[in-house]
């Protein structure tokens, strides 16, 4: 009995990666319509908040892309290592931000609302440093 439930454990657990893997792409690629200014629900809200988030992020990116440009030699090294430790320091602060609430319902949208405040908030100092420049 025990080898028939180990056997059919693992069978699903080889069958479910291939059946995903099979996926027509078009299946792969629907995006739900959810209208964020009006998510009502956990599961629209868990969505809305990674959207938002995605999009700061795109801000961040376009705006370190435009001070990369401008930077050269010592300085654009340091402005390099100075952004992988600041997006480590921002996962690690939003994630001892949110501590208490991992495992909740809320945990994803908690943690993605810390990690947007936070890069607007770099977005911004270096928007701030392209205009003084």
């Amino acid at each position: 009995m025990f080898y028939q439930i180990t056997r059919a454990l693992l069978l699903c657990a080889v069958a479910m990666p291939v059946s995903l893997f099979s996926m027509s792409a078009s299946l792969l690629a629907i995006t739900p319509k959810v209208d964020c200014a009006k998510a009502n629900n956990t599961v629209e809200m868990k969505y809305c908040s990674q959207l938002s988030y995605q999009a700061t992020d795109r801000q961040l990116n376009q705006v370190y892309r435009k001070v990369l440009a401008t930077t050269q030699g010592t300085p654009r090294q340091l402005l390099v290592t100075g952004q992988q430790a600041w997006i480590k320091f921002r996962d690690n602060n939003c994630d001892f931000e949110v501590y208490q609430s991992r495992g909740g319902t809320g945990y994803e949208i908690f943690r993605n609302g810390c990690l947007e405040k936070l890069t607007k908030q770099r977005t911004q100092d270096l928007q701030d440093y392209l205009t003084s420049k």
